[in-house]
């Protein structure tokens, strides 16, 4: 596929407890005999499912100065991410998500840690870069890095997307000048206040961009383009064993589907396909052969 797509935001160091959620309660304890140890983080996850569906990508972010921090960069180089962009606070734990899934549901709770004092990324991108991509992707998290950097795309003409995760007066600005915002629906009923999907498609218009989507979790997704027709797809059916990622699977999937030239409510369905898969598996990301295999079998 002919671009790169710099992908803007977190990554973490993931420690993975299958635990009865449920159960989880004040004073209580369990026991779990498979903890593991991921790369994550919502930009992360994103970058390594474009990465691997078949587009050239850069991550733009910061990392810590220990082994989690190397551990990380090991993953994205191994899975041929260029990490010329990222930022290293030294001396400083690499950001942790302590993710515990529930072993019967598939879904999940996430505790986050990074100390306030944890650099935020400058959003110094190299002209060299600037000169190779063609879309960039944003989950939302670096705010005044990911707003300098949507304004600079849409001077240069260059395609963005955003999700956002929480809505903030950065979020908004963000969504104001990305083309296109993938949103969870709580995001979308937040800024709506109507759990109508037109009220909220409407909503997200008001801010900017000229696409739009919602995402629903087990119940799918709906969007439209600039106000048209609202498309509506359904989740894939799939033997859900950890949540994870599945909503950076879609982004990625929809971002692909895009720039590979697929119609809006396609890339919609494709976009739904890779979030599927993402949830058949522990962790955030789906091995690199099943990735290739649905690059390679959407672009036939």
């Amino acid at each position: 596929m002919k671009g790169r797509v710099l992908c803007v935001g977190r990554n973490s160091l993931d420690l993975v407890f299958n635990v009865e959620l449920a159960r989880l309660r004040p004073d209580s304890k369990q026991r779990t005999s498979d903890p593991a140890v991921l790369v994550g983080g919502q930009c992360v996850n994103a970058a390594v499912t474009l990465a691997g569906l078949g587009c050239a990508v850069s991550y733009a972010g910061v990392v810590g100065g220990d082994a989690g921090a190397e551990r990380v960069l090991a993953f994205l180089q191994e899975r041929g991410i260029d990490c010329a962009a990222v930022e290293t606070a030294a001396g400083m734990a690499n950001p942790c998500a302590y993710i515990m899934v529930d072993a019967k549901t598939g879904e999940r709770s996430i505790v986050e840690t990074a100390p306030d004092s944890f650099p935020r990324f400058t959003g110094r991108i190299a002209e060299k870069l600037w000169a190779v991509t063609s879309s960039v992707y944003f989950d939302g998290h670096e705010e005044d890095a990911s707003i300098a950097i949507a304004a600079e795309a849409a001077r240069r003409g260059v395609p963005t997307l955003t999700d956002a995760e929480t809505l903030t007066e950065g979020t908004r600005e963000l969504l104001s000048l990305a083309d296109t915002a993938i949103v969870p629906g709580a995001v979308a009923m937040e800024l709506a206040g109507s759990d109508r999907p037109d009220d909220m498609l409407r909503a997200l218009a008001a801010l900017g961009g000229t696409a739009h989507v919602v995402t629903l979790g087990e119940e799918g997704a709906f969007g439209a383009v600039a106000g048209g027709t609202t498309h509506r797809v359904p989740a894939f059916p799939c033997n859900a064993i950890d949540t994870t990622g599945a909503g950076d699977a879609f982004h990625a999937g929809f971002l692909f589907a895009k720039m590979a030239g697929a119609a809006f409510p396609d890339a919609m369905t494709f976009a739904a396909r890779v979030a599927a898969k993402a949830c058949e598996v522990r962790g955030a990301n789906l091995d690199a052969r099943t990735l290739a295999l649905l690059g390679a079998d959407f672009s036939r």
